[in-house]
Formats: structure tokens, C-alpha cells, sequence
């Protein structure tokens, strides 16, 4: 029998005054009126009931409008986020059997794999499709930062920037850490490990975070003095030639690179009338900008004209000076391929330095059409695949260039 509070006024009689209050408030199920142990069991649970709530209202009213604010909103985000998961998992599902594939094992590689599959690839990459965990798409919110009384759990809490101030800390700390490390092993006689040392080949693969990437892992606003700042003190700390001891600290803000070398797309070769295969290919320095064309098989034969005179044609004498020159041989020493190609080659704009390293860039990117994946992976740790993205600093008002000022004098 359920009783409520409607039907209190006809039970008043028969029943005791507690259980009467007991049913006031909460609805109390009942199997044997006469029996007092239940009536006397429920009017303990009712009275343990009120003095949670009471526990938790005066909690409650303790609590700062702060923490009462992030509450509400953390509550609100984790529904949100259990929401999307739980229809991620649908979604999860239905993909897998529409595959034929395993929903217990399906993986992240295979999702996407799937949605590139089903949908169009024409579309633009902001337009395409993509399924992930709600976890990934959707940014990370902040734990709380100070209890229910008001006190700071961060030690750096009052920085204004708690978890960016604190990395900050850890990475200056690993400085000290392992400078008087190296200074003690080098009192020894001994030398780092030679094949642990952070070197440019272990780097190769991946890039320091930028600003906007630390400001989403910090979940914090990094200004771009502080960022530089970051670089700054993680550049220092990867010098040190013990570095690799906090290895898993460096490599946290370090991003791997989507496609690496030997998995960049390259262009296929296309072949003339003779059957010779070839690929032409546009590089860039400053203002400058050559067209480079190679032909395979060949004899080694290199001409170069300027845009501005195509009639006048030059082989490597073009360049006067021999640093120029080397720029040209490098890519085809590095590959093996000095004889074996014909290049031809339009340059135009800036000067001879900047023309050479724009034809030096373009011949590189062009060779990898003719050799194996291992040799572009080694023409990536040697730069010949990085563009020189360098260009002239403008003149500053008040200086006589980008830096340069005028001479200070007395009078």
C-alpha cells in the first residue's frame, strides 16, 4: 500500500504520531499496518534522510558563490560529455557493422578510414566529416582550483596562470638538475651517452609546440612574449648534452609532424615523347623564384636562364661565386644523381643568393621522384626538404634599417 501525503488526514487515527511524520516526508511502502518494527525503522530512515540534507544545505551554504558557480558548471559538462559519448558509442556501432568490421576492437585508424570511404574526398578539409571522442573535440575544462573553504589547492594559484607558470618551474628546475649532473660526471671523466643525446636526428620528426598549443594543454591564456619566453627556457634545456635524462618531460611539448618525410606525397613523373621521365617543381626564397625541371635518364646537363632574358643561357657559371654553386651540387651529391639527371631551370627576382637556394630547394623536392624512401628520410634530417622561410626584417622608424641605428653624438 503506498501512502502520500492525500491520504495522511484518514490515517491519523490509526497510526502513531511519528509514522505519521515519517509519511509527511517521503512515501513510505508498508506490507503490514500493525507491525511497529517497520513503523519504527521508517521513521529512522526518515529522520537519517533529513539530517543529510541538512548536512549537505549547511555545506552548501558555506560554500563560496565561486566553487558554487564551478560546481553547476562542471555538473553541467559532465552530462553533456556522457551524452556524446553514449552516442559516439551508437555511432561507434552502426559504423562498425555497416563495415563489417568489430565494435570491441575497432580503433581510431580504422574510423577514419571508414569515414573517408563512405564520404566524398573532394570536400574541403574544414568541410569533411569527422568522428572522434567527445574527449577530443571538445575542450578540456579546468579542475577546481580551491576547496569549499576558499584556500587554493595550486601552489602557483595566485600567478594568475598556475599550470604555464608551473611548467615553466619544472623545465628551469630540470636546468639546474642537470647541469650539476653533467658538472659532476665531467669532474669523472666521463661523457654523455652518444646515443641517447637529443641531436637534430631525434628531433626530426617532430616540432615545438606553438602558442595556440600551449595555451590549449595549459587550458590557459599564453600570451606570445610568454610563449617565446617557453621556447626560449626548452630550447636551453635541450643543449645541455644530459637533456635526454628529462627526455619525457621535453618531448611533452613536442608535437609529432602528420606525415613525415618518406611519407610525403610526391610528384609522379610524367614522360616525353623520348620516354624519359620527368617533374617540375617551383621553389621560393625572399622574392625570388625558380621553376626547375628534371629529366631522368640523363647526362648531367644543367641550364639556367633568367625570366627577364630567356634567350641568354647559362650552365652553372651562372653563379660567380663558389658557395652558390655548392648549393646547386649539394642535392644531387646527397642523392647519387650528379650525371644522371638533366635540369632545366627559369630563375627570376631577388639576388643571386636567395635564386640560389630557392633552385637548391625546388631540385630537392624534385629528386624525390627518383629515389628510395630511406633517402628522403636522410635528405630530411640534412634540411635538403625545409624550406628557408627567411625574408628581409622592414626598416624601423628612427633606425637607419631593421636594426641598424644612427650614430649617437654629443653635439
Amino acid at each position: 500500500i503506498h501512502f502520500y501525503k492525500r491520504v495522511i488526514s484518514m490515517m491519523t487515527s490509526s497510526l502513531s504520531g511519528c509514522l505519521v511524520r515519517a509519511i509527511t516526508r517521503r512515501p513510505v511502502v508498508i506490507r503490514s499496518v500493525p507491525s511497529l518494527s517497520v513503523a519504527s525503522f521508517s521513521t529512522s530512515a526518515g529522520n537519517s534522510s533529513a539530517q543529510d540534507k541538512l548536512a549537505v544545505a549547511k555545506s552548501e551554504r558555506q560554500m563560496s558563490s565561486a566553487m558554487k558557480m564551478y560546481l553547476k558548471r562542471k555538473r553541467e559538462h559532465d552530462m553533456f560529455i556522457s551524452r556524446e559519448r553514449a552516442e559516439f558509442d551508437v555511432g561507434k556501432e552502426h559504423l562498425a557493422s555497416m563495415m563489417g568490421l568489430e565494435a570491441s576492437t575497432l580503433t581510431q585508424e580504422q574510423i577514419d578510414q571508414s569515414i573517408e570511404y563512405l564520404f566524398p574526398s573532394g570536400l574541403a578539409p574544414e568541410a569533411k566529416p569527422v568522428m572522434k571522442p567527445p574527449e577530443e573535440i571538445f575542450p578540456k575544462q579546468k579542475d577546481a582550483e580551491f576547496d569549499l573553504e576558499g584556500r587554493p589547492f595550486h601552489s602557483f594559484f595566485y600567478t594568475l596562470k598556475p599550470n604555464f607558470n608551473q611548467a615553466i618551474f619544472s623545465l628551469r628546475d630540470h636546468i639546474d638538475g642537470v647541469t650539476v649532473f653533467g658538472d659532476r660526471l665531467q669532474r669523472q671523466g666521463k661523457g654523455p651517452d652518444p646515443e641517447q643525446i637529443l641531436n637534430a636526428s631525434k628531433l626530426a620528426d617532430s616540432r615545438w609546440v606553438t602558442h595556440e598549443e600551449v595555451s590549449k594543454l595549459c587550458l590557459e591564456t599564453v600570451t606570445e612574449t610568454e610563449h617565446k619566453e617557453f621556447m626560449v627556457v626548452l630550447e636551453r634545456l635541450v643543449g645541455l648534452p644530459f637533456s635526454y635524462r628529462v627526455k619525457d618531460d621535453i618531448f611533452r611539448w613536442r608535437v609529432k609532424e602528420g606525415i613525415s618525410a618518406s611519407q610525403q606525397e610526391f610528384i609522379p613523373p610524367q614522360f616525353d615523347e623520348r620516354g624519359r621521365a620527368w617533374v617540375e617543381v617551383e621553389g621560393r626564397r625572399k622574392t625570388a623564384t625558380a621553376t626547375v625541371k628534371l629529366s631522368k635518364p640523363g647526362t648531367g646537363l644543367l641550364e639556367i636562364t633568367h625570366r627577364d632574358y630567356p634567350g641568354l643561357v647559362y650552365d652553372i657559371t651562372y653563379f660567380f661565386a663558389l658557395k652558390d654553386r655548392h648549393q646547386l651540387l649539394f642535392p644531387l651529391q646527397f642523392t647519387k644523381m650528379l650525371g644522371l639527371v638533366d635540369i632545366k631551370v627559369e630563375v627570376g627576382g631577388s639576388g643571386p643568393s636567395s635564386q640560389a637556394g630557392a633552385i637548391r630547394y625546388a631540385m630537392a623536392m624534385g629528386l624525390r621522384s627518383f629515389v628510395d624512401k630511406d633517402v628522403i628520410g636522410d635528405m630530411k634530417l640534412v634540411g635538403l626538404l625545409t624550406q628557408d622561410i627567411r625574408a628581409r626584417e622592414r626598416k624601423k622608424p628612427g633606425k637607419v634599417s631593421a636594426r641598424k641605428s644612427y650614430t649617437w653624438k654629443r653635439r
